[in-house]
């Protein structure tokens, strides 16, 4: 909706720099003349629409199915293999100032 929305907007400011502001905004909602961005949105949405029909359709069907890994996600090391664990550094810097206290009330 936010993009549609600036979509409007850009369309309201082009056209009105060539027409009046009535038939700027006349001609943006209109539906006939669409700009680029506002075809894109419209075959965006045709396309998400599709796929949730799609998918509503293999809900109804039963035909989702789960795949199944080839290989698994963990390797496993073999007996007796080193693993080499990466380097941390453990220092941590430490503060020997005393944090400054508040001046005197008056």
């Amino acid at each position: 909706m936010l993009l549609q929305t600036s979509a409007w907007t850009g369309m309201l400011l082009a056209r009105s720099v060539n027409t009046s502001v009535a038939e700027a905004f006349e001609s943006t909602f209109d539906g006939n003349h669409p700009c680029a961005l506002c075809s894109a949105i419209a075959g965006g949405k045709q396309t998400e629409e599709r796929s949730q029909k799609e998918l509503q359709l293999l809900k109804k069907t039963g035909d989702l199915k789960f795949l199944k890994w080839s290989e698994p996600a963990i390797l496993e090391t073999q007996v007796g293999e080193s693993v080499t664990w990466p380097s941390f550094l453990f220092s941590v810097a430490t503060r020997v100032e005393v944090p400054p206290t508040p001046p005197p009330l008056a």
